[in-house]
């Protein structure tokens, strides 16, 4: 990793002539541009949610008790060191102050992700975050389900904005499980760069039809959440390890946001999967979200290490399988060329003989 504002993982890019590259690798964690930011991602983020085993009642929703919070302190420091750069923190789940201390003398190498739980202005709430963080990397805001925006969402999105031109926040967005308001999300909020939304293998085959091909043609960040279904793709998991199981367990696979998927159409997208020898559905399920281009990151919760190690894993997958897709691509462009070469322009008709000024290019 290497300091913001050189070509790392938490910073950007380092000159404005260099070539506006979309993804590097670096070690074992594979970065990518958050939408039209300078932020570089790692495509595996630490979630928000703490594990519920070791929860207890705070003042302001929960916090962990001092077992739960050495567990995760240490998980969030391994993934550190796994490359993972970006760590969503939740204020009702008493995770600022531990976050801030985890973070201290790092923070330039660490992208911190704040939402808005709490019914407070979002310019205070900003301010807030900012005064104990330094500022902000990503800020968003979490919307209901419903096709319009109302007047108080704008009210808070200016005064996003405003924090984002004095410098407080790097990156703002919204949070959402409804398309409609994602497309009204696109069109109405000015400045938008990023949106966190449900996407994992099975869901991302029925829904977002809409939405996905507006927000890639206008740039914006796309991050993953539940890329494993809050965890209840464990539960379709032969393979899953002891343990592996749903942060809650009411919670279902089909649940009445999402369009309906048949149990049949479920196992038919499981076995398009075509998982590797030893690979679990889990470690298949995050490589599927890992190989979309137009998702910046996937941002599981994790409660155990090996959860951490699995999704870890799951990169490293993809990225054989990504290198070895490259060169038998190469191949095939190259063959292609050279019969194309040796064809002439003839080899397409009259009206199509552009395309072939634009492939020798």
């Amino acid at each position: 990793m290497v300091l913001a504002g050189g070509l790392g993982g938490a910073g950007g890019v380092a000159a404005a002539t260099q070539p506006p590259f979309r993804e590097f690798r670096r070690g074992g964690m594979l970065y990518r541009r958050l939408g039209q930011t300078d932020l570089f991602v790692s495509t595996l983020s630490f979630g928000s949610h703490t594990n519920p085993a070791y929860r207890v009642a705070a003042e302001r929703g929960t916090a962990l008790n001092e077992d739960g919070q050495a567990l995760r302190d240490r998980h969030i420091a391994k993934a550190f060191d796994r490359g993972v750069n970006m760590v969503d923190v939740y204020e009702n789940a008493g995770q600022w102050q531990p976050m801030a201390q985890t973070v201290r003398g790092r923070r330039d190498k660490v992208l911190v992700s704040i939402c808005r739980q709490f019914s407070q202005f979002a310019g205070r709430h900003i301010d807030a975050a900012a005064g104990l963080f330094g500022h902000v990397d990503l800020y968003r805001i979490a919307l209901n389900p419903g096709p319009d925006i109302d007047e108080k969402t704008f009210e808070d999105w200016d005064a996003i904005r405003r924090a984002k031109r004095m410098g407080k926040v790097r990156a703002i967005g919204v949070s959402l499980h409804d398309e409609r308001k994602m497309v009204s999300c696109l069109k109405e909020l000015e400045g938008l760069d990023f949106i966190m939304f449900p996407y994992n293998f099975i869901h991302a085959r029925a829904d977002y039809s809409e939405f996905l091909p507006k927000a890639i043609e206008q740039g914006v960040g796309l991050i993953a959440i539940k890329p494993l279904a809050a965890g209840s793709i464990a539960k379709l998991d032969p393979m899953a390890r002891p343990g592996s199981t749903p942060e809650d367990p009411r919670v279902r696979l089909y649940k009445r946001g999402n369009r309906p998927v048949h149990p049949a159409v479920v196992e038919k997208l499981t076995r398009s999967l075509n998982r590797i020898p030893g690979e679990s559905l889990c470690q298949a399920a995050l490589r599927f979200v890992y190989s979309k281009p137009f998702i910046t990151s996937a941002m599981p919760g994790m409660f155990q290490e090996q959860e951490l190690d699995d999704n870890y894993d799951a990169i490293s997958r993809h990225l054989e399988l990504s290198h070895r897709l490259s060169h038998t691509e190469l191949n095939v462009l190259a063959a292609a060329q050279d019969l194309s070469r040796a064809r002439g322009p003839g080899w397409l008709p009259s009206h199509y003989r552009w395309l072939d000024r634009c492939w020798r290019t």
